[in-house]
This record gives structure tokens, sequence and C-alpha cells, in this order.
């Protein structure tokens, strides 16, 4: 059995929701899908003060922390973190700047990768976010699977380089049963690549 593990920083929930739900869909399509989290040394200040944060903090801390051997022992690799300024957030820079030294043994070379992300404003700033996350890809000589292009899904204005949950200014829109047939549509494409 293929293996993905799915990386995410989550700070208000909703990158938990959306790579938990990953997760479940993976699975149930026949992949060894894992979920592991970022180090995020100021969480508990954000949920002593914001009530979204605090609603999953619990179950934000109690996944494995992402390390450099959850890295090697997978077929897939997926990133998910919040979108800050058009970027990914500085806890998962942080997570991916440590691995610079796996880009020059080019440890992870040929294995798949995917992405997400969620954000106040727009799908374009969302899109930026997913940017970042794929030259890091890139650097890694890892492969590309897009979320492509899929019209017959309700919320089909996704980009096609990955999924992007608009979550509005104050983080808490969750994600809906709209982007679960966004998320399932992925998980699927995912499984299939898997396979060959």
């Amino acid at each position: 059995m293929k293996r993905c593990n799915i990386i995410i920083h989550s700070v208000s929930g909703n990158i938990y929701i959306i790579g938990e739900y990953l997760r479940e869909k993976l699975c149930e399509f026949g992949v060894d899908a894992r979920l592991y989290r970022v180090e995020d040394s100021d969480l508990h200040i954000l949920a002593n003060t914001k009530d979204t944060v605090n609603q999953y903090y619990e179950d934000i801390l109690a996944l494995p922390a992402a390390s450099e051997e959850a890295l090697l022992k997978a077929d897939m690799i997926i990133l998910g973190a919040p979108t800050r300024f058009g970027n990914m957030t500085a806890e998962m820079k942080a997570f991916i700047d440590n691995t610079y030294p796996l880009s020059e043994s080019r440890a992870l070379e040929g294995r798949l990768f995917g992405c997400f992300t969620s954000c106040s404003h727009s799908i374009c700033e969302g899109s930026h976010a997913l940017d970042s996350m794929l030259y890091w890809a890139q650097n890694m000589a890892l492969v590309h699977i897009p979320y492509g292009v899929h019209t017959e899904i309700g919320l089909s204005n996704q980009p096609v380089a990955g999924i992007v949950h608009l979550e509005g200014k104050e983080n808490d829109i969750r994600p809906s049963d709209r982007l679960g047939d966004v998320i399932e549509t992925y998980a699927r494409s995912v499984a299939e690549y898997l396979e060959e």
C-alpha cells in the first residue's frame, strides 16, 4: 500500500479540517494516509484568545510532529498551510527550510506532491501560497499532482495547482460540503496516481 503523508500547519482549525478529511478520503481509496503537524510555539497563545483556534487546538497538538523521516517514508507528500500575505505561514516555511539537505541529496526525487491552503480574501491570494509550496516541491524534484479542472463540481473555481478554502477575515468560515466534494475528487485522483 502506497503512503501519503499530509503535513499541515493549522491555526484556526480550517487546515486541520481539510487535512483530516483528505486523509479519511485517501484511506477510503486504499492509500495509507497519515496526518502530521509542523511545530508552532505560539499556538497556545492564540488558543487562549480566539475561540476558532481553541476549538481544534487539542486535535492539532495530538498529531505527530512532522520530521525529515515523515518525508522520506512517503510516496506522496501533501502540504497544507494558511495563507499569510500571499505566502505560506512562517511555521511551514521554517519546516521546509530545514529540508534543504534533502534537495542537495535529491532524496525525495520522483515522489508525488500536492498542496492546499486557506485564506481570508480571494482564491488568487491562496494561489500565491500554493505557488510558494510548489517552488519547494520543484527544488525537491517532486512530481506535482495538480487539482486540475473539474467543471462538474459545484465549487469549480479552484486553482489548478491545489485547493483553496476561503475562511473570511476572522478565519471562522469552516470548510463546507461543497469543498468536501473538491477534496474527495482530489483524493480520488491522488489514489489513482499512487496505484500506477
